[in-house]
């Protein structure tokens, strides 16, 4: 008797623990800054590179519709009327930076809007999935 009353609480004591191990949580150990984005800046995979300088967003990218990979800042060479194989370099003025847990929000002049997620000390990773990475660390 005594065996069974013990399995049964090692079995009890077994569930509970894997519950609490699979509940998910929302913290994340990433901290979203606005300062990220200053000095180099983050650039994708693809060569887009997004940076602030002063008051001003700097995007600089050559468009490829037909790239399997496709990021936020294409949709930006869609609305800008980029045409296929062309580099684009333009300055957006009154850049917003906003920033809440892992989560950077970004608007200029232009309607320019674009949200990143924090998913590395470096690295950043836009709506579609297409990641950026800068050189340089968070400024404390």
């Amino acid at each position: 008797m005594k065996k069974i009353i013990a399995l049964l609480f090692f079995c009890i004591a077994l569930i509970l623990l894997l519950v609490a191990c699979s509940e998910e949580t929302n913290e994340s150990k990433f901290i979203a800054k606005a300062s990220d984005f200053e000095d180099s800046g983050f650039t994708s995979r693809r060569g887009q590179l997004i940076v602030v300088i002063g008051d001003e967003l700097m995007i600089s990218a050559n468009y490829d519709p037909q790239s399997k990979e496709k990021s936020s800042i294409d949709k930006i060479l869609e609305s800008e009327q980029v045409k296929s194989g062309n580099h684009f370099l333009k300055n957006f003025k009154n850049v917003n930076i906003s920033t809440k847990d892992d989560k950077y929000y970004i608007s200029a002049d232009g309607g320019v809007s674009l949200e990143f997620q924090k998913i590395g000390e470096r690295i950043i990773v836009d709506g579609e999935g297409m990641e950026y990475y800068t050189q340089e660390y968070s400024k404390e």
